[in-house]
């Protein structure tokens, strides 16, 4: 038995729908900051946008590291002293801006309000019919010219891991104990390739093409979807939003409204 079994009383990564409590308490404990300050109504349109020097929307991301994006997320952001509510717009830790909602439902702002929009491993976490919806709303409130960057898990190279057995599963699972939510994976080939389907509440794992399909049933023109390198796209301010422990499992998708 593992030396950190103990610290994880009743964890078993065999059981994956035994585990989705605990991950949900690990999702909970991320959603937190020391200051959440409430502003007022969320910007409708463009000009309201630019009002509050906001250029782009973040999803999933509590606080942005673009300092005219506009972070959201599912689930609520907590501070000592508040909680956020759907529908309203926040400060958070005087820094950045956040608005909680739920992508499965249309987006609250007008056509073209915003010049760029990320979500770093968001689109893996709904189902497809979902998914397609929330682009097709993003390409609605995209400007003319705009951007969106996708990135999620790449199913092509869990699976070339697995076949060729080049170390990148033994990587992986390493790179995840960093994070500290649970004890140390299991190092069969065959469970780290399940985990990416049942863990973390995955609904669809894509590759390449797979992305390309929604992104075209969402309206982007197949010519418009570009694949990208990590922080390597057409404007550096959104690439630069890629966070770096993720860069071994991960395709960069651009699509242009």
């Amino acid at each position: 038995m593992s030396k950190a079994q103990p610290s994880f009383p009743g964890w078993d990564w065999d059981d994956p729908d035994g585990l989705s409590v605990h991950l949900d308490d690990f999702s909970a404990d991320v959603a937190t900051c020391d200051k959440l300050e409430p502003v007022g109504a969320l910007p409708a349109n463009r000009r309201e946008f630019l009002e509050l020097g906001l250029t782009g929307l973040e999803f999933a991301a509590f606080k942005t590291a673009h300092s005219q994006g506009l972070g959201t997320d599912l689930a609520p952001l907590r501070s000592p002293e508040l909680t956020s509510e759907p529908g309203r717009l926040y400060r958070v830790d005087g820094e950045r801006s956040f608005t909680q909602l739920d992508i499965s439902e249309p987006l609250p702002f007008a056509d073209a309000s915003v010049d760029w929009v990320y979500a770093e491993h968001l689109i893996e976490h709904v189902t497809m019919p979902v998914a397609v919806g929330w682009l097709r709303e993003v390409r609605r409130v995209l400007r003319p010219g705009g951007v969106l960057r996708l990135t999620t898990p790449d199913l092509a190279r869990y699976l070339n891991g697995y076949a060729s057995d080049d170390g990148f599963l033994a990587r992986h699972r390493r790179r995840l104990g960093m994070l500290g939510f649970g004890p140390p994976m299991p190092q069969r080939k065959a469970f780290l390739v399940n985990q990416i389907f049942r863990y973390y509440g995955h609904q669809w794992i894509y590759d390449l093409d797979e992305l390309r399909h929604v992104l075209v049933r969402a309206g982007f023109a197949a010519e418009d979807v570009r694949h990208c390198g990590y922080r390597t796209g057409l404007r550096a301010d959104v690439a630069d939003l890629d966070t770096p422990f993720r860069t071994d499992e991960t395709v960069y998708v651009e699509a242009d409204r």
